[in-house]
């Protein structure tokens, strides 16, 4: 299916609903309205209602970089060690005195910004891994991780970003370009990663319902 992936993240964003009691007091009860937003997103997308001057790339940008925004804020949250948090921070600032640059300056706001996107995606898979990395230094592993939620969370993050950071690391130069091979690779990657992503989230809220552990 052409947009197969959206599938999985409307079933995410049910998922998201029905656990909202559970995850109305933790960091994930922004998730809902994330999603909804991106669920919408997509959907105008298909139906080309973001379309000016033929193209809706302009709210790829904007889209992504609130996706951004928000990713970094609930991992900030997830991550104990102050060090870390506060260069995690300043990284996150430049990045987006660097985006906002770039679509004035640079690649444009009218097309897509690949640099401001592989710089985004950089930065959350560090975050990510300072996650994990922290988490194996303090879990008590006599309990089971696969029921920690922030567990499938940053499974489901790190698995994305990077397929789709090296999916723009090997093919930023054929962005703009109408070479058919590129758009298919593009859909496979898409539907591939997306559905790795939300089924993650999916996992998520559904351990929500269960588990009020470390790491929640």
């Amino acid at each position: 299916m052409k947009y197969a992936y959206l599938i999985f993240e409307i079933i995410a964003l049910i998922c998201a609903f029905a656990q909202f009691k559970a995850i109305k007091n933790t960091i994930y009860k922004y998730f809902p309205y994330y999603l909804l937003f991106i669920v919408l997103y997509e959907l105008g997308t298909t139906e080309d209602l973001f379309m000016i001057n033929g193209s809706n790339l302009w709210i790829s940008n904007i889209t992504m970089t609130m996706s951004f925004m928000f990713y970094v804020y609930v991992l900030l949250k997830l991550i104990k060690s102050p060090q870390y948090i506060k260069r995690i921070k300043i990284a996150t600032w430049l990045i987006l005195g660097f985006t906002v640059l770039n679509a004035a300056l640079l690649q444009g706001f009218w097309k897509l910004d690949t640099i401001s996107i592989l710089l985004q995606f950089a930065l959350i898979i560090v975050t990510v891994c300072l996650f994990f990395y922290e988490l194996i230094n303090s879990f008590d592993f006599s309990d089971s991780i696969i029921t920690l939620p922030a567990f499938w969370l940053n499974t489901g993050l790190l698995f994305f970003c990077l397929s789709e950071f090296l999916f723009f690391t090997s093919f930023a130069y054929m962005a703009y370009s109408k070479n058919y091979d590129y758009y298919i690779l593009f859909k496979v990657i898409v539907n591939i990663a997306n559905a790795i992503l939300y089924s993650c989230y999916s996992i998520t809220f559904i351990c929500l319902g269960k588990t009020r552990k470390l790491y929640l």
